[in-house]
């Protein structure tokens, strides 16, 4: 009697390639869905406002004024992938980014420090507030956003201090750097596109950034695994700061001079553009060209209500909506994945 088995077909291997379902073709491209989604309306926007104002939108002038009102933004943004890449989030950013900027003048114009040294210090000391703030939370359990509420007060008002009205006429070496052109464009636009870049490539390819994703997805699972959890949200925080002190003392370079007031809500925006750009707040997730497309959203937001001459009271309350649909998005989207 012959088996009923060997007349039924033999079913294909689940590993051979016969057994595999076919990967649908847009796969790869899911977990990306926010940051494309961002850069078709970001596309959207850019063709109705060249229809709509073809002389004043859709210029080269105007496009080279968006991407170098970004800059400054641009950089503090890079700085905030990275923390919230790692669970967590710093709203001091703009009062540190204007306190090194001014302290950085401050040691060229009045101390009299070459300006090399003077920069160096200015990062340092950008780290080390950095560091401050991640040893706040980190070791000392403090909530993040009451630690940067706290210390954003302290910058802020150590930006007073110090650089009281602004401090103006810095050295030639030092804003000719920050308004230098290369191919039309100011450095600081290249130099947001070199420090995305090299951010870009140390999240990706290295071994040790890539903890950070570890600590934000879960941070007791990471802490189980062997990764000092505490010591690379600490060194989070101080990239962060040191980030933060490039962008201040780049503002200062390119209009030559430093004031105290000119980070003042840039830490909501950067957060936002990040938020926008793929990021979440609960951690463990984000690129730096998503952060870089929100950046310029938000950018190009701006540039939009001063065409179409918006006043300025409901340019705040545009740019406060975008802030609450992108953490409002977040959350949307994090409830659907538990």
């Amino acid at each position: 009697m012959t088996d009923s088995k060997e007349n039924k077909p033999a079913s294909p291997q689940k590993n051979s390639p016969q057994g595999r379902s076919p990967k649908k073709p847009y796969s790869r491209l899911a977990p990306y869905s926010r940051e494309l989604a961002l850069i078709g309306l970001t596309l959207l926007i850019v063709v109705l406002f060249s229809i709509l104002y073809p002389y004043s939108f859709c210029s080269w002038d105007n496009f080279n004024a968006i991407l170098r009102n970004l800059a400054f933004e641009g950089i503090l943004a890079i700085g905030m992938m990275v923390l919230l890449v790692s669970g967590e989030f710093d709203l001091s950013v703009g009062a540190m980014a204007s306190m090194i900027g001014v302290i950085t003048a401050w040691l060229m114009k009045v101390a009299g420090w070459p300006v090399p040294l003077a920069v160096s210090a200015g990062l340092a000391i950008g780290a080390l507030a950095g560091a401050m703030n991640g040893v706040f939370v980190a070791k000392l359990r403090v909530n993040a956003l009451i630690a940067t509420l706290g210390t954003m007060g302290i910058f802020q008002g150590i930006s007073l201090l110090v650089g009281g009205p602004g401090i103006t006429f810095l050295p030639e070496s030092f804003s000719s750097v920050g308004q230098a052109e290369l191919f039309g464009l100011q450095s600081p636009v290249w130099l947001l596109a070199a420090l995305g870049l090299v951010v870009h490539v140390l999240l990706t390819h290295s071994r040790f950034f890539r903890q950070l994703f570890y600590v934000g997805s879960n941070a007791k699972a990471a802490r189980l695994s062997g990764i000092h959890v505490d010591r690379m949200q600490i060194f989070a925080f101080a990239m962060m700061g040191a980030i933060a002190g490039l962008a201040g003392i780049v503002y200062a370079s390119r209009i030559g001079t430093a004031t105290a007031t000119v980070g003042v809500g840039a830490e909501l925006q950067a957060i936002a553009a990040v938020i926008l750009g793929g990021a979440s707040l609960s951690g463990g997730k984000g690129t730096i060209w998503g952060a870089l497309v929100g950046v310029f959203f938000m950018a190009l937001i701006k540039n939009v209500l001063i065409i179409a001459r918006i006043s300025s009271e409901w340019q705040g309350i545009v740019l406060g909506s975008v802030l609450v649909f992108a953490v409002a998005l977040d959350s949307l989207m994090s409830t659907q994945k538990e």
